[in-house]
Formats: structure tokens, sequence, C-alpha cells
């Protein structure tokens, strides 16, 4: 009977005329991952016909074409996110976005960015710059993009933090050893700490802080937590305040961490205030009134005013 009806349905199909529509094929999960991953975009004829005009400067050859990243919108992705185009010229960071069958345009000059962060969970990575545009308006703008694909944004990220730092390329071995005491608390959080600096800077303190957790309740002699704060480090260089903080999946996994870079020309101060429960707020007050703070524990007290007298010393040197 499952013989003969199955060749029944084969023929009723045949018959139909919704047999004679060619359906797309059926993508893999690879084929569907690619589509997530941003791309360089090496020449004027590369450019998307939609962002082409923005580009005409660079038609005929005459200048060197920017280093212009494209990271494109897809459904399936951890996140829904707008197709954009990043890229490096004329001393400031040009993001694309579209919008439909137009595009808008956020440019930042270097010299104007408050901060970046680079942000990275499994394959789910995203760069976000925050600072005043070509107009001097307050703003902020996010890529998102797979992480396979996050080599593409380091000239990127080194164009904007060269403005701080003042060199490229891989810090100092003698700078980076500074954290192999870290490795008895935390051998991830070393390698996050090496892999935060850049050029020449030099780190003239660093602070780990492990995850905070504060008791629940107690059954049968078992306690359960909440996390209060996850681990965080905070670096204090000669050109920028780093703060690194572990990021979680939903769900509790911890599959990543978030890179902070503040040049210290745009900290405008730095203060520590009581939270109770033994916590301490760490505030750094930025451009534009805009605030971040960043919670530990009083354990830490000395060694967190060390930084702001730190930065008050380089604050005053500075200024004169």
């Amino acid at each position: 009977m499952s013989i003969k009806r199955d060749n029944l349905l084969h023929i009723l199909w045949e018959r139909s005329p919704l047999s004679a529509l060619t359906l797309p094929p059926t993508l893999s999960a690879a084929e569907q991952t690619r589509l997530s991953w941003a791309r360089r975009v090496e020449s004027y004829e590369a450019v998307p016909e939609i962002f082409k005009d923005y580009f005409a400067a660079f038609q005929t050859g005459e200048r060197t074409f920017p280093h212009a990243v494209l990271t494109p919108i897809y459904e399936g992705f951890l996140h829904r996110a707008a197709e954009k185009m990043v890229c490096a010229f004329d001393d400031a960071i040009h993001i694309l976005e579209r919008s439909g069958d137009a595009f808008e345009t956020q440019c930042y000059p270097l010299a104007g960015i408050s901060y970046v962060e680079a942000r990275t969970i499994l394959l789910d990575s995203r760069i976000r710059i925050c600072g005043a545009t070509r107009q001097g308006l307050p703003a902020a703008s996010t890529l998102q993009f797979n992480s396979v694909t996050d080599y593409l944004f380091t000239p990127i990220l080194e164009a904007i933090r060269f403005v701080a730092v003042g060199s490229r390329g891989a810090a100092r071995r003698e700078e980076q050893e500074k954290f192999d005491q870290w490795a008895r608390l935390s051998f991830k959080f070393m390698n996050y700490a090496r892999r935060s600096l850049l050029g020449d800077e030099k780190v003239i303190q660093a602070i780990l802080q492990p995850e905070i957790r504060t008791r629940i309740f107690s059954i049968l002699g078992r306690a359960y937590y909440r996390t209060v704060a996850p681990t965080l480090a905070c670096i204090l260089t000669d050109r920028e305040l780093i703060l690194i903080r572990e990021e979680r999946m939903r769900g509790g996994g911890k599959y990543g961490g978030s890179w902070l870079y503040i040049p210290l020309g745009k900290i405008a101060a730095l203060a520590l205030a009581e939270k109770g429960d033994d916590l301490l707020e760490f505030s750094v007050e930025l451009p534009q009134n805009e605030r971040l703070g960043f919670l530990f524990q009083a354990p830490v007290r000395q060694e967190l005013n060390q930084v702001v007298e730190r930065f008050k010393g380089w604050q005053s040197v500075a200024r004169n």
C-alpha cells in the first residue's frame, strides 16, 4: 500500500503546475555560515554598486584604494545586521550602512574617537566605535561579523589606536612578560592581556579582578551563587587605558571576551566610589558627558587608587 501511495503522489506532482517551478537549492550549514563572513574590498571596481559614488575619488586609480571591508547582511547569522562597509582614509574611519536602495554614512575623524571596543563570543564578533563625527556630533557605530574574518579588521583597529599609541605591530616582549604572573589565576587572561598591547606602549600598572559572585541561598549544605560581575582586567599603559572583560553566552558559558581601548587623552577623569557589599565602582569620564563604570572588589582598592593617581600625574604633565 505504501508503494502504491508513493507512486500516486509522484504522478499527481508531475501533473501539477507546481512541478514546473524551479526551487532554489538548499544551502548547506557551511554555505550559510560563509554568507556571514566579512570580505576585503580591494579596488573601486569591487565596491558594491550602491556604495560606488562614495568612492568616486578612487575611480581613476590616481589614489591608492584604502583598506576597506564589507560586512554582509545575513538573516541566518546569530543576529540580524545591515550590510555595512568600513574603511580608513583621510585620517578618518568611514562607515557606510545600507538602507534599502540608499545608504547612511558615519565619518569619525581618528582624533575624535573616544574609544573602540572589540568583542568576540565564539563565531559572533563585533567592533563598536564611539566618538565625535565630522560634524562634531556624538555617535556610535557597531560592526558585526563572523569571527573567522576578524583579521580583516586589524588594520582598522590599529589605525584607530595608532593616534594614541604612535606605533603599530606586536608589543615588546618585556611588556608582554609583565602579565606572566597572571598565569596562576587565569592563563586565558594572561594571553588576553598580552595580545591587547600594541607597538611600543609600556605597561604602568595592571590589575586582574576574578569573577565576583555572591551567595543567594543554601539548601542541604549546598550554596548557590549568582555572578555580580565577570572577570575583569584593568591595564594602564603610557598611552591607553585597556579594560578586558570576560563575556558569556546565554546559558552561562564563558566563551569570549571584550577589549576596550581608551586613549588617555580622551579621559576627562578617573574615579573610585563605594558600592556596598565590599564592592567598588571604577568609573571613566569621557567626552560628551559619557561615563563607563566597572565593578571591583575591595581588596584591590589600593591598586585602583594607584591607577587613579598615576593617571592624574600623566594628565598634569600632558596639560603642561
